[in-house]
């Protein structure tokens, strides 16, 4: 069977909302915490990683890997691909889960068809799509990884999707998973609002156990007219930033991205 290692992609520097991860998210657990309890409940995913900096700013993320009983992985702190390479190489993995650390919400209901997806049909790359943003976690084959980092500039690979969710240059598969679009609603952790919505949305779903929390919950409470969060809706940008700086404008970007989903191998959950 495949091994699958799931990487914490996270660092303590951050400008609108210092020390993020380590916030609480409700009393003694923080957001890189509740993460990790989320991510352990998948039963393909074999070992679990923070893959963070050298940087001594990161020095704390030790404490929270030994205390959480999970590896970590510390390396250069700008090129991403460097960590992700660097822990598949360790654990021979097949296939490293790339998961951000302020996206508490990651979709864990979802990993074990991304993992089985990829490696059922041969794949590269499997995300979920017409999801909130912070939803979707990013399962790809260790070779490919490989191949995307030497033809990349490695000091950009913070933006690894638009290199790797490319039909064009890799086998990419997509998952669809709401019946509607549900794109416009964001469950990422960017700034002091984003952190209160987050605490709202717990407050509401405090009947679940949260590790269980599923996408579908987060949605039917967004949508719930009578229930005010903050910040919940994304708005579109007139222009998204690219690598090097590059700015083109939202239209050209949501083009792009369906000319992606259009060219990738397709699961629709909802058939």
């Amino acid at each position: 069977m495949a091994k699958s290692v799931a990487c914490i992609v996270a660092r303590t520097v951050s400008t609108r909302l210092p020390l993020k991860i380590l916030r609480d998210l409700s009393p003694n657990l923080s957001m890189i915490e509740f993460l990790i309890e989320r991510l352990k409940t998948v039963s393909l995913i074999e070992s679990i990683y923070i893959c963070t900096s050298s940087e001594s700013v990161d020095d704390i993320l030790e404490d929270i890997a030994i205390r959480n009983n999970i590896k970590i992985y510390r390396g250069s702190a700008d090129q991403v691909t460097e960590r992700l390479l660097a822990v598949g190489e360790i654990e021979n993995a097949d296939n490293i889960i790339r998961v951000t650390g302020d996206n508490p919400f990651t979709s864990i209901e979802y990993l074990n068809k991304q993992i089985s997806f990829l490696n059922e049909n041969n794949l590269d790359y499997v995300r979920l799509v017409n999801v909130p943003i912070g939803s979707t976690a990013e399962v790809i084959k260790y070779d490919a990884l490989k191949k995307c980092h030497e033809q990349m500039d490695p000091n950009v690979s913070e933006y690894l999707m638009l290199f790797m969710f490319e039909p064009r240059d890799f086998k990419c598969g997509i998952i669809e998973v709401t019946k509607e679009d549900t794109s416009k609603y964001s469950i990422t952790v960017d700034t002091k609002l984003d952190l209160e919505r987050t605490k709202l949305v717990l407050k509401q779903l405090s009947q679940h156990d949260f590790r269980e929390i599923r996408l579908k919950d987060i949605i039917d409470l967004y949508e719930n007219d009578s229930v005010s969060l903050p910040g919940k809706s994304f708005a579109a940008l007139e222009v998204v930033k690219m690598p090097y700086d590059k700015m083109i404008s939202f239209e050209e970007f949501s083009k792009d991205m369906n000319r992606r989903k259009k060219e990738s191998a397709k699961i629709n959950l909802n058939e």
